[in-house]
């Protein structure tokens, strides 16, 4: 009986030995399969890091893809000579003093990106950059109309000179809504040695512009040679804004500056004549402001102008262009000084153009077969004449001029892609404050000249 009851005892030990030895293998098994899982979970997480990151990347360079990239660099040195500050007085006349700058260098950037949205909207956008070499000193007149436009705006930034959505609301009318193509528009191809790059005539209008444009294809007038097209445009010139709380901004009662434009082009569609484009344009800008301080608003004006071009006339290698601009302000009678102080005699009232003005501008360019092209143009304003124009790459804004231009230059096409231009502009200022929309109750006469000498190096990407 002793004897049963040992075995019976040494059999229960040895189960629990063996009970044990299986506890021990089984969490051996389960620690082993749960770092296996572990294992299996960072190889998972990683590979599904991995795939997020090519999905981004995949994603980015779709999105890349879809946009077309395309733009232009292009490097100039400059010489300017002339005089300036001469006036014509009761007193009279007032010499001028006379200034010499030569060796001027600048770098242009452009950056176009156009996108196919779907079958009726598309997407264009320009950035652009215009910077003096080596200068860090911002311009006074730096505004919204002209970033990205000229040389000294102190700063090598990226502007957004164009970004606009072209939606075809039907098979008839287009909608372009954002920041429009109204910079280097027909009248500056010729000497630019590009296609047509805005919608509006330069003569009247060249600078950054918001708003929105309806446009109806008529097409070919029933019984005509003619292909029509009709815009109507709205937008902003100036928008008073406040630093902190935009709905404030009213509240000194300055007025937003209203623009509505009207305009009609068409061409002839005769082969024998060669490209052509008509175009009619009227604009009618309600509460102009004055230089900034003191804000004020100081009446209307009304621009009105007829274009036409023909490219390669008649088969030939003659392009040529001429254009006529007429504004008419209309002043509500308040004045400003340019400084903010009380008016004197050394700080006389200004007020806006009560007056008619016009100006014109013609142009031709014959490009010889060795990749030669020759091109002159001159454009004459009178005394009261005003234009959209403050943001013009061209450092002279010479289309603003109350004056005569004569402008010449030659353009070797070295490839499809590069060329230099070199030139000559030749100002007789009549009449002072050419580009400004006011004037100090008449018109003062003035000899101010300017001149410039350049030569461009220009490559399209």
């Amino acid at each position: 009986m002793q004897k049963l009851i040992k075995l019976s005892i040494v059999g229960a030990i040895m189960m629990g030995v063996n009970a044990q030895a299986s506890q021990a293998e089984l969490q051996g098994e389960i620690s082993a399969l749960k770092a296996q899982v572990e294992k299996l979970q960072k190889s998972t997480d990683e590979s599904i890091d991995e795939l997020y990151e090519r999905a981004d990347s995949n994603e980015f360079e779709a999105t890349m893809n879809r946009i077309k990239w395309g733009g232009g660099l292009e490097v100039e040195m400059q010489n300017y000579e002339g005089t300036q500050g001469s006036m014509q007085t009761a007193q009279g006349t007032r010499p001028g003093t006379d200034y010499d700058n030569k060796n001027k260098w600048s770098t242009k950037l452009k950056l176009t990106m156009e996108t196919k949205i779907n079958d009726k909207t598309k997407f264009t956008g320009r950035l652009s950059m215009y910077k003096a070499w080596a200068d860090s000193t911002p311009s006074m007149f730096l505004s919204g109309v002209n970033e990205g436009k000229i040389a000294n705006s102190g700063t090598s930034t990226l502007f957004v000179e164009r970004a606009y959505i072209d939606y075809k609301m039907t098979d008839y009318l287009t909608m372009t809504v954002g920041r429009q193509p109204s910079t280097d528009g027909p009248g500056m191809s010729l000497r630019q040695n590009t296609p047509r790059q805005a919608t509006y005539p330069s003569i009247l209008f060249d600078g950054n512009a918001d708003g929105i444009v309806f446009t109806a294809n008529a097409g070919k007038l029933e019984g005509t040679l003619l292909d029509t097209k009709f815009r109507v445009a709205y937008g902003k010139g100036f928008q008073k804004d406040s630093a902190q709380y935009g709905f404030m901004a009213n509240d000194n009662g300055v007025d937003d500056l209203d623009v509505l434009g009207l305009f009609a082009e068409t061409s002839i569609d005769a082969p024998s004549m060669g490209e052509n484009l008509f175009v009619f344009s009227f604009v009618n800008a309600t509460g102009f402001v004055n230089s900034g301080i003191n804000d004020r608003n100081l009446g209307d004006f009304n621009l009105a102008g007829v274009y036409f071009e023909n490219n390669k006339a008649f088969g030939t290698n003659l392009s040529y262009f001429a254009s006529y601009g007429y504004s008419k302000g209309k002043s509500n009678g308040k004045t400003f000084t340019m400084n903010g102080q009380a008016a004197s005699p050394t700080n006389p009232p200004l007020s806006l153009i009560d007056d008619a003005g016009f100006a014109y501008h013609v142009g031709m360019r014959y490009d010889f077969d060795a990749g030669v092209k020759l091109g002159y143009e001159f454009n004459h304003g009178d005394k009261n004449w005003f234009s959209f124009t403050q943001g013009s790459e061209d450092p002279m804004n010479k289309l603003a001029t109350r004056g005569s231009v004569h402008d010449m230059y030659a353009i070797y096409q070295m490839d499809r892609n590069q060329f230099i231009r070199a030139g000559y502009t030749d100002i007789n200022y009549d009449y002072i404050n050419s580009g400004y929309h006011f004037g100090m109750g008449q018109a003062i006469k003035t000899d101010d000249e300017a001149k410039r000498a350049y030569l461009v190096y220009n490559v399209k990407f």
